[in-house]
């Protein structure tokens, strides 16, 4: 019997005349003729034609393999972005405090000098 691909929108249980029952979830099915045109099958699904070859099926899961290689270099450069950003947030949060001890007045007294640290010249010296 020939086959066709439908495409399953809204999922439901289908019982043949026979009495048996399939569940479809949503996605793509290759099911007979007979079932692809029953009414309650086209009410809950789209046919999309024939049954597609199994060189669809290669050419489909060598898009996947590619796409599945793409997605874990992304989650790699993702991670060390992510590892990039603490490093990073940890040289701020140490600059923030260097800053910070810096920025800190200076309380103890002056012994000798002016504000600046320098010895007053004595009135004799040229």
């Amino acid at each position: 019997m020939a086959k066709k691909t439908i495409r399953v929108h809204t999922p439901f249980n289908f019982t043949s005349e026979d009495g048996t029952s399939q569940r479809f979830e949503a996605g793509e099915h290759t099911v007979d003729d007979k079932v692809a045109d029953h009414w309650f099958v086209t009410a809950h699904s789209d046919v999309t034609g024939k049954a597609k070859a199994s060189a669809d099926a290669k050419e489909f899961q060598a898009q996947i393999d590619s796409l599945t290689a793409q997605l874990e270099e992304k989650t790699k450069a993702h991670g060390d972005l992510q590892q990039s950003v603490a490093e990073k947030d940890q040289i701020i949060a140490d600059l923030t405090a260097q800053l910070a001890a810096l920025q800190t007045p200076v309380t103890e007294p002056v012994t000798e000098g002016n504000a600046y640290g320098k010895k007053p010249k004595s009135a004799d010296s040229k």
